[in-house]
């Protein structure tokens, strides 16, 4: 049986789900230090990060501006079905109309919003006017969630990044090779997936893109079943570095079928599954 070996939680810094201020008392300033904690770009002008929570994405929104002000917070996709949006928002306030309410600061406010999607989109709701008890503990499982997200994210990005160095000195190109040129991959019949071919394995469906004329650099999918409706891929693909050198180019597909994202140096529990499943199919497919 194919098992994958992953060592202990990726540690945390700052943020976990054990310690998330709560949801329903989350104040203006603590966004705005979140979303600081994780500005890779380190930038004040306006810009925006996707990571990855589980099949989920995470967009942290930096200095978003339009006519109402300015934004900076989380968006949080849970897949096709619902969008919970936690975001501080300064308001776009006239000096003159500052002078005269004898503010010195624009006006700032929390607004956490949710709204299903797919089909039938239901409209922003703000989460203090939902009355379903169920609803509201699953948005706050959510919340609790993306601290424990953040937390590990940090930890990454405090301490050099080492999930993301181990990645670039384990999968090699010349590992990527070896999986590609496996002999398994010329007897088994082979189920294309877009550029990929190849089989299922219990719950794993290992594929490989051979060199092409659009393509001249071989690539490795590994996909395993999310739960009864969704299938993720990691995507282990090679591009040309500043030294005309081939490199990693670490990718996640969280849905069969749907585009492939770059995973971020500080998407600390996907570097380290999908550090594990290579190996898994190392020992697969070159035993």
């Amino acid at each position: 049986m194919l098992t994958v070996e992953l060592p202990e939680e990726p540690e945390k810094l700052y943020y976990s789900a054990g310690d998330a201020h709560p949801l329903a008392k989350l104040e203006t300033d603590k966004i705005i230090q979140m979303v600081v904690d994780l500005d890779v770009a380190n930038s004040d002008s306006e810009h925006y990060v996707t990571g990855w929570m589980g099949l989920n994405s995470v967009v942290v929104v930096r200095n978003y501006q339009n006519k109402r002000g300015t934004a900076n917070g989380f968006v949080v996709n849970k897949g096709d079905r619902y969008r919970l949006s936690i975001q501080s928002i300064e308001f776009r306030i006239p000096k003159a109309v500052l002078w005269m309410s004898f503010r010195r600061k624009p006006r700032t406010m929390e607004l956490i919003t949710y709204e299903t999607l797919g089909e039938q989109p239901s409209g922003m709701q703000q989460y203090r006017n939902i009355l379903d008890e169920e609803l509201l503990q699953q948005l706050d499982a959510d919340w609790r969630e993306l601290n424990d997200y953040l937390g590990a994210a940090c930890w990454q990005l405090e301490n050099g990044t080492p999930l993301w160095q181990q990645t670039q000195q384990q999968i090699t190109p010349e590992a990527i090779r070896q999986l590609v040129d496996a002999p398994i991959f010329r007897t088994k019949h082979l189920q294309a997936d877009g550029d990929y071919a190849g089989f299922w394995a219990g719950e794993y469906f290992f594929a490989v893109r051979q060199p092409s004329a659009g393509n001249p650099l071989p690539a490795v999918q590994i996909s395993w079943r999310e739960d009864e409706k969704d299938i993720g891929s990691y995507q282990f693909d090679l591009i040309n570095g500043a030294a005309g050198e081939p490199k990693l180019s670490l990718c996640i597909r969280p849905r069969k079928g749907a585009d492939s994202y770059l995973l971020n140096r500080f998407d600390a529990h996907h570097l380290q599954r999908a550090i594990a499943m290579f190996a898994m199919t190392q020992r697969y497919l070159l035993a």
